[in-house]
C-alpha cells in the first residue's frame, strides 16, 4: 500500500494508522523521503521540520498502540504555509526581508492540530505578505503546476507550496490562509478542495497577516471530507477518535438550492472552463440539486467598487508591513511592492467608507441568500499561464492577477464561506474548479452541500 501513500486521502491514511496497516513512522518517513527527492530546490518546502515531524510521528505511533488516539488524523502528515508560526521555527511570509524571524510560539491552530496528532512536515512556499493570488515567488522559486509536464505554469497563490504539496504527493493536506482566493485559487489550478472559512471562525493568532480585516485560514485537500475534518479539528472541536462531524454521505440532492449568478462572473472565461463548468452544472442539476439563475446586483456592486477605489485591504498591509518594506525595498518583488505602496496613498477616510459600503453589501447579500440558496460559479476565469510569461512582464502579471481575483474575492469582501471543487480538467489536463458561496457562518452547511456535490461530480 505503501506505494498510493501520497495520493491516498488524510481520513484514509488515518483509518489505516488506526487499524494498524501503517505506521506513522513509516508514514512520516516515506514523506520526508519524497519532499528530499522531488523538491530539491526548496520551491515547494521552503524549511521542512523533520524533528518536530518525527518526535510527532513517534507519539502517535506509541497512542495508536495503546488505543489513545487523539482523532481520526492522529499521525498523518501535513504542511504549514510559511505564515503560521511553530514554536522554534522561521516563519518568514515568504520574504527575504523576515528570512531570521523566529516564532516564539505555535499559532494556535498549529496548537490544535497537533492537539489531534496533526504531524507537522514543514514550512511551504507563499507569495511575499501573502499579498499576490497568482504563486509567483522569485526569491525562493516558483513551484510549478504539477499537471504540465512540459511548460511551467503557475500554482496558483498565495499558498502555492501548500497547493503543490498535496497535488505532488508531498503532504497528505495542506494548511493556507485566504484574503482574496489564497486557498481556492491553488486548490482549484492543482485538482484540490479548498476551503475559505467565515472571518473569523477560526483563530488567526500567530498567524502572520495580510489584511485584519479579511484573512481567514483553511484547509486545501483531496476530498470534502478531509476538509471537514481538518476544519472540526482546527475549530477545536476535536476528541479523542472523533470522526468527522459532517455527514459523509452529504445530504439529499432534492434538498439543496442553487443559485448561479448572472453576469460577470461568467463572462471571459477559458473556453474549456466555461463548457467544463456549464457541463458540472448540468450534472449537478440532472441529480435533483435546484439550480437557479438569477441577477446578484450585490456582486456587480462589490465589483464595481474595488475596481474603483482598488483593495483597501492595502491600507492594513502596509500598515503592518509598510516600514519594513520601505527599508529594504530592493528585497521585494516590484508588482508586490507597487500594491502595498497604493495602500499607504489610500486614505483612513476612503477605506471606512469602502467598508461600510461592503458590510452593507454583505448583509443584504447573505439575507438574501438565505432565501434563494448557495451561489455557485467558476473559482477562476482563466487556466494558469506559463511561469516565465508572467514573471518578467510586470503589466501582464497586473492584468492575470486582476482576472484570477475575480470571482474569488467576492467571497471575502462580502463576508461569505466558500469552497472549491474540482469539476473536470481543460485540453492540457489542468484542473478546473467549480466555487461554491454560502454566507457567513455557514460553514458546516456549506461543507455537507459540497460533500453532495462532490459525489455527483464524481459519479
Amino acid at each position: 500500500m505503501n506505494e498510493n501513500w501520497h495520493m491516498t486521502s488524510a481520513i484514509e491514511l488515518g483509518l489505516a494508522i488506526e487499524k494498524g496497516y501503517i505506521d506513522p513512522r513509516e508514514l512520516t518517513e516515506y514523506f520526508l523521503d519524497r519532499i528530499s527527492k522531488l523538491d530539491p530546490h526548496n520551491k515547494i518546502y521552503l524549511r521542512t521540520t523533520t524533528d518536530r515531524a518525527r518526535t510527532a510521528a513517534r507519539s502517535a505511533f506509541s497512542r495508536s498502540k495503546s488505543g489513545l488516539r487523539l482523532s481520526i488524523l492522529d499521525g498523518v502528515p501535513i504542511s504549514w504555509k510559511d505564515l503560521f508560526d511553530t514554536n522554534g521555527d522561521i516563519t518568514s511570509h515568504g520574504s527575504p526581508i523576515l528570512i531570521n524571524r523566529i516564532a516564539k510560539q505555535d499559532a494556535i491552530v498549529v496548537e490544535r492540530a497537533e492537539l489531534a496528532g496533526l504531524v507537522c512536515l514543514g514550512k511551504t512556499n507563499q507569495t511575499e505578505y501573502a499579498f499576490s493570488i497568482l504563486g509567483l515567488n522569485p526569491h525562493f522559486g516558483t513551484p510549478s503546476n504539477p499537471f504540465d509536464n512540459v511548460t511551467e505554469r503557475l500554482p496558483g497563490g498565495s499558498t502555492s507550496g501548500g497547493a503543490v504539496s498535496v497535488s505532488s504527493g508531498l503532504a497528505a493536506a495542506a494548511i493556507g490562509s485566504d484574503t482574496g482566493g489564497s486557498v481556492r485559487v491553488p486548490s482549484a489550478w492543482n485538482g484540490l478542495v479548498g476551503l475559505k472559512t467565515s472571518f473569523g471562525r477560526l483563530p488567526l493568532q500567530g498567524v502572520l497577516p495580510l489584511s485584519t480585516s479579511l484573512d481567514t485560514v483553511g484547509p486545501l485537500t483531496r476530498n470534502v471530507d478531509d476538509a471537514a475534518a481538518i476544519f472540526s479539528i482546527l475549530d477545536g472541536k476535536s476528541s479523542t477518535n472523533v470522526k468527522p462531524w459532517i455527514n459523509i454521505f452529504g445530504i439529499s440532492p432534492k434538498l439543496i438550492q442553487l443559485v448561479c449568478p448572472k453576469g460577470f462572473v461568467w463572462e471571459k472565461l477559458t473556453p474549456d472552463i466555461e463548457s467544463v463548468t456549464i457541463n458540472a452544472i448540468e450534472k449537478i442539476s440532472s441529480s435533483g440539486v435546484t439550480i437557479t439563475t438569477k441577477e446578484v446586483k450585490e456582486l456587480s456592486e462589490v465589483d464595481s467598487l474595488i475596481n474603483h477605489f482598488g483593495p483597501y485591504h492595502a491600507s492594513e498591509c502596509h500598515a503592518i508591513w509598510g516600514s519594513q518594506i520601505e527599508n529594504n525595498p530592493n528585497l521585494v518583488y516590484p508588482p508586490i511592492l507597487e500594491r502595498i505602496r497604493l495602500g499607504g496613498q489610500m486614505t483612513a477616510s476612503s477605506v471606512e467608507q469602502i467598508k461600510n459600503k461592503l458590510q452593507i453589501a454583505a448583509n443584504s447579500l447573505h439575507g438574501w441568500m438565505k432565501e434563494h440558496g448557495i451561489l455557485v460559479c467558476p473559482t477562476v476565469p482563466i487556466t494558469p499561464p506559463s511561469i516565465k510569461e508572467v514573471e518578467k512582464n510586470f503589466e501582464f502579471w497586473k492584468k492575470t492577477n486582476s482576472e484570477v481575483l475575480r470571482n474569488t474575492r467576492l467571497g471575502n469582501f462580502l463576508n461569505c464561506c466558500a469552497i472549491t471543487l474540482p469539476c473536470g480538467k481543460d485540453n492540457n489536463g489542468i484542473p478546473i474548479g467549480l466555487m461554491l458561496m454560502a454566507p457567513w457562518g455557514d460553514d458546516e452547511l456549506l461543507l455537507e452541500v459540497a460533500a453532495t456535490i462532490e459525489k455527483i461530480l464524481n459519479s
